[in-house]
C-alpha cells in the first residue's frame, strides 16, 4: 500500500522468538507486490504483525512511487536479505525485533511503529540507510514520554538507545529526500 502521510504498525509478537523483521515495524508497515510502486517502508514483517494506516489515509498506491523505487541503491526484493546482515538480526543475542523497507515522498515519509511487547528496561536501536535520503528515528514510551535521543541515519549504519519504564516502545521513522532503504532492529542490552 502507498501511503502519503503516516502509518501505524502494531507488534503483537510472542517475545524474543518472533523476529525476523519489523520494527517502525517494530517496525513494519505496508507491503504489496515488487515493482508495482505500491510496496513502502517495511517489505518483511514479522510473523505476528499487522500494519494499520492511521485514521484518514487511502490504500490507493502513489504511481510516482514506482519512479521512486527505481532509484533505490538495491531492488526493493533484494532490501530484506541486506537487512539481516545490516544490524542484528533473529537469533542474535538479545533480539526483540527488527524490521526494514524502504521510504519515499511518495510511498511513505513517516512511519510509526508500537511495539507492546517489549518488557521495561534499556535497549539498544541499530538503524542502517543506505540512499541519498536522510531517515530520523525518534522513540517514545506507549503513553509519550521520551525514551530515548533518537539519531538521524543518512547512508550509514548508527546505533541509539533506548530506555523504557513501562512495557511497549513507539517508534517513529521519518523521511526526507531521495528514495532511501533501511533496516532497525531493537536489542535488549540489561
Amino acid at each position: 500500500m502507498g501511503m502519503n502521510a503516516t502509518m501505524t504498525t502494531a507488534i503483537r509478537t510472542a517475545g524474543p522468538v518472533a523476529a525476523a523483521i519489523v520494527f517502525a515495524g517494530t517496525l513494519s508497515s505496508c507491503v504489496a507486490g515488487g515493482g508495482s510502486g505500491a510496496q513502502t517502508a517495511a517489505s518483511t514483517p514479522s510473523p505476528g504483525i499487522s500494519s494499520i494506516p492511521e485514521p484518514g489515509l487511502t490504500a490507493t498506491p502513489d504511481p510516482r512511487a514506482a519512479a521512486e523505487e527505481a532509484r533505490l541503491p538495491m531492488p526493493a526484493d533484494d532490501i530484506p536479505a541486506w537487512a539481516r546482515e545490516a544490524v542484528p538480526a533473529a537469533g542474535s543475542p538479545g533480539h526483540r525485533n527488527s524490521s526494514s523497507g524502504w521510504m519515499s515522498e511518495h510511498s511513505a515519509r513517516q512511519l510509526v511503529s508500537t511495539d507492546e511487547t517489549l518488557e521495561p528496561g534499556s535497549y539498544q536501536l541499530q538503524l542502517a540507510c543506505r540512499g541519498e535520503g536522510t531517515i530520523t528515528a525518534t522513540v517514545t514510551t506507549i503513553d509519550g514520554a521520551t525514551a530515548g535521543d533518537g539519531a538521524t541515519c543518512s547512508n550509514a549504519t548508527i546505533a541509539f538507545d533506548a530506555v523504557i519504564p513501562v512495557a511497549g516502545l513507539v517508534t517513529t521513522l521519518r523521511h526526507e529526500g531521495e528514495p532511501t532503504i533501511y533496516a532497525l532492529s531493537v536489542t535488549r542490552v540489561d
